[in-house]
């Protein structure tokens, strides 16, 4: 029993660690200023907008951007 919760936890902790790593990307590549052609109030340009920023890569491993991202 006490494997099958260490197992859960280490799968939920690699999870959050993912997203974690995938939203901080995101939010810095929007703090630097990546796909600022697409800063327009109308839909249409903020949904390209958001696919634009989802397919930056802004550092060069996902542990930095986990890094980055606690360290505040």
């Amino acid at each position: 029993m006490r494997s099958v919760l260490l197992l859960l936890s280490l799968a939920l902790n690699v999870w959050m660690g993912v997203a974690l790593a995938r939203l901080e990307n995101y939010h810095y590549a929007s703090q630097l200023g990546m796909c600022a052609e697409y800063l327009d109030p109308n839909l249409a340009m903020q949904i390209k907008r958001d696919t634009c920023l989802e397919k930056k890569v802004t550092r060069t491993s996902a542990l930095w951007h986990i890094y980055y991202a606690l360290k505040d």
